[in-house]
């Protein structure tokens, strides 16, 4: 029998993906689901194991829709596999770990281009037990998959993929993929456009992934208002008159270090 999971994180995660998109409409998930059907058997074909997909609705907090193939990843009939459940099944070693990757994804969005959010894509994998309490590595791929008139996401699409023939374990981390420039890792990649010095690329490398100045203070071991200076200076060299501006920058160009 699985551990219940205490109700914090479930509130934790319902918490950010209200704060991240617009409400959607029925007719607009029908719409949706029709479209993913239509591609899944392609898609199948296509990943490196075997895949079933997800609709997070962000303001309810739940899925609207899960495929029938969660049965045969983790043994969990669709109508079964809720946000308590999916929670409960990561590996309690990755849980914080995941939390704290939707909450980057939230921030991610909030700096990119609106327009440009169904550009993106973000992966990445970590652990889950399945009903036989057999742990699997679970990757995943996650989507904007459709946005309202303001280009607030309406929902994320979700494909989560058992790559466990591949790995288990190693720290969950996520990269984000412009998916209309070549699948470039934007997160992850060396840059070679915006010239920042070697400390000012650390710390916009840790903006971006929603780092506040009191938290790069502590991991770099200096002062928040020596992290605030280097802020100051990375907009001022760039042009850019906030850290929102320099965000849509640094998601379409890369940094190099001098």
């Amino acid at each position: 029998m699985q551990k219940v999971l205490s109700s914090d994180y479930v509130n934790q995660i319902r918490k950010i993906w209200s704060e991240c998109g617009a409400s959607s409409t029925s007719n607009t998930i029908n719409e949706s689901i029709y479209h993913l059907n239509k591609v899944r058997d392609i898609y199948d074909t296509l990943t490196i194991g075997e895949s079933f997909i997800f609709i997070i609705n962000h303001k309810s907090g739940t899925f609207d829709y899960v495929s029938p193939k969660s049965e045969s990843i983790l043994g969990y009939k669709s109508d079964e596999y809720t946000v308590e459940l999916s929670l409960n099944l990561v590996h309690p070693e990755d849980l914080d770990y995941v939390i704290s990757i939707h909450q980057q994804i939230y921030n991610i969005n909030n700096n990119i281009i609106p327009q440009n959010r169904t550009n993106y894509k973000f992966n990445y994998d970590f652990r889950m037990r399945d009903s036989k309490g057999t742990i699997k590595q679970i990757h995943v791929q996650h989507f904007f998959l459709e946005h309202n008139k303001d280009f607030l996401p309406i929902n994320f699409l979700c494909v989560m993929t058992d790559i466990s023939q591949l790995k288990i374990g190693g720290i969950p981390t996520l990269s984000l993929f412009n998916i209309k420039n070549g699948l470039n890792n934007i997160l992850n990649q060396k840059n070679d456009h915006i010239i920042l010095t070697n400390k000012e690329k650390e710390i916009a490398d840790y903006l971006i992934k929603g780092y506040t100045s009191q938290d790069i203070g502590e991991v770099l071991n200096i002062s928040k208002h020596t992290v605030d200076t280097h802020r100051r200076n990375i907009l001022k060299k760039n042009n850019c008159s906030n850290t929102t501006e320099f965000f849509s920058l640094f998601l379409e160009k890369k940094i190099a270090s001098l």
